[in-house]
């Protein structure tokens, strides 16, 4: 089941994002989303969702921008933001960043740790 936050829910508390009529029905229903046109280059503060791609208690984790939907990940770790990365193939660096801070990263086949 995806998990999705906001920024103030990841950097201030561990709730997530939360509507109680996404289980109201026989199927997955996900908040909205649209696409980020690419114009410019996407901020934390463009960033109104965030789906939860791993996270750890700290709290730690990585972040994929989902609305607006782009390659967009934000790292955190401890609480604070270790980085962030954007665009075309921005998913292998944000992956290798969190091996580096040993946080799960999901692939094709299973977990990197």
């Amino acid at each position: 089941m995806p998990r999705f936050k906001t920024t103030e829910n990841i950097l201030k508390n561990t709730q997530e994002l939360y509507d109680p009529n996404w289980f109201d029905k026989p199927f997955l229903e996900l908040p909205p989303s649209i696409p980020w046109d690419y114009k410019r280059e996407l901020q934390i503060e463009d960033v109104d969702i965030w789906e939860v791609v791993s996270e750890m208690s700290g709290p730690s984790g990585i972040y994929a921008s989902w609305l607006p939907y782009a390659e967009f990940y934000i790292i955190v770790k401890n609480g604070k933001i270790d980085s962030t990365y954007y665009g075309d193939g921005s998913d292998k660096y944000a992956a290798k960043r969190c091996k580096e801070l040993n946080i799960p990263y999901p692939e094709k086949n299973g977990i990197i740790k």
